[in-house]
């Protein structure tokens, strides 16, 4: 089983927080959507092993692409791969962007899972982050697209805002308990090099928000997930009923993927591609039939290091069998080594077999990775 990325560069505006590639012009979309599809018929042979069991549109804001633009990519994708019967397919959309007449479009499509980029239920987190909705409309988005008859709906917050109090946080985080979604991906602000929020700090016009009261919102967010009967399967997703984002899910596990259009990746577990992060770049490429990736072979520190920071961040943790079984005994001894004092401290626990984060180690998961990778 595999995956398949495709990257909507497009945005109407570029929000505060995102180093994700975009772009606000829209001129060469209609070209953009030819050259995607082209990539998608020279890389047919990719993948023909494996049958294709999810597809994610991501962006960039890909609300934005017509109805027939979504029908034309998904249909070439189903005519150059062997997409599976019960295929899971997102698209990532802006509330403002589902209005009725995108949602009656979008039950016409194979589209089943939307990924509503809400961030907050409060207008003055959104004007601060520069979205384009406000909270009447990311409310609204979520009931209007359950009335189309989308009924695996999964939302994005975000946490750790300048100015957010815990009180803030709570009111966001019980509002979206309240919607009956399946799914919640609540990350915490970084403050990424590039974006507006990164400049802001750096010119002193906003503060970050103290470790301390992070780690509260953090806290809060788990406690009220859970009891809203929400399972972390992942440090920053909760699900409900199981409803786990399958594509992300397989990242996490090392699936390969294939990803189409600027700036994405793909993987094969042996080596890493990425496409050139600039729509022009691709453009041409494309029309001059030149390369537009790079390639990296993954070497077996590489390899381990990926298994480190994709199986302890999930609720299946990392398996000792898997390492022993995988990789040589340098690494493996590295790993115990430095999990043990992890476990001494109960941010780390084991059990058959397999390691996995404590509630405490959740909130220091980062240095633990980092503490846990190989390095020559």
């Amino acid at each position: 089983m595999a995956g398949i990325y495709i990257h909507i560069p497009f945005c109407k505006t570029k929000c505060h927080y995102c180093d994700f590639y975009k772009t606000t012009d829209f001129g060469a979309k209609t070209d953009f959507v030819s050259a995607l599809n082209q990539e998608i018929e020279w890389r047919k042979n990719e993948l023909q092993q494996e049958e294709i069991a999810s597809i994610y549109f991501g962006g960039g804001t890909p609300s934005v692409l017509k109805i027939e633009e979504i029908s034309s990519i998904l249909h070439h994708l189903s005519n150059c791969f062997s997409v599976a019967d019960d295929v899971e397919i997102t698209l990532e959309a802006n509330p403002d962007d589902l209005i009725p007449e995108f949602l009656e479009g979008i039950k016409n499509t194979p589209v089943n899972r939307l990924s509503i980029g809400t961030q907050s239920f409060h207008d003055a987190d959104l004007k601060s982050m520069n979205r384009r909705h406000n909270s009447q409309q990311a409310l609204a988005s979520i009931q209007a697209a359950r009335d189309a008859g989308i009924q695996n709906i999964s939302i994005d917050l975000i946490y750790g805002l300048p100015n957010q109090t815990l009180a803030d946080w709570k009111d966001n985080v019980l509002k979206a308990v309240a919607l009956d979604v399946q799914h919640i991906s609540a990350y915490h602000l970084t403050y990424h090099e590039g974006t507006v929020f990164y400049e802001y700090l750096k010119k002193g016009k906003i503060k970050e928000l103290p470790d301390e009261l992070s780690f509260d919102q953090f806290k809060l967010l788990l406690s009220e997930l859970k009891k809203a009967g929400f399972e972390q399967y992942e440090i920053s997703n909760f699900a409900r009923n199981q409803r786990y984002s399958r594509h992300n899910k397989a990242y996490w596990e090392r699936k390969k993927y294939l990803g189409f259009g600027p700036s994405a990746h793909s993987f094969d577990h042996q080596s890493r591609r990425w496409n050139v992060s600039s729509l022009r770049k691709y453009l041409q490429a494309i029309d001059e039939k030149g390369p537009f990736w790079e390639t990296e072979v993954l070497s077996p520190q590489d390899q381990y290091n990926d298994y480190m920071i994709t199986s302890l961040r999930t609720k299946w943790g990392i398996s000792l069998n898997y390492l022993q079984t995988n990789f040589a005994s340098k690494y493996v001894s590295h790993f115990q080594h430095e999990a043990e004092k992890y476990l001494e401290s109960k941010h780390l626990y084991l059990e058959d077999g397999i390691y996995r984060l404590s509630d405490e180690g959740l909130f220091i998961s980062d240095k633990i990775m980092e503490e846990l990778f190989y390095m020559e």
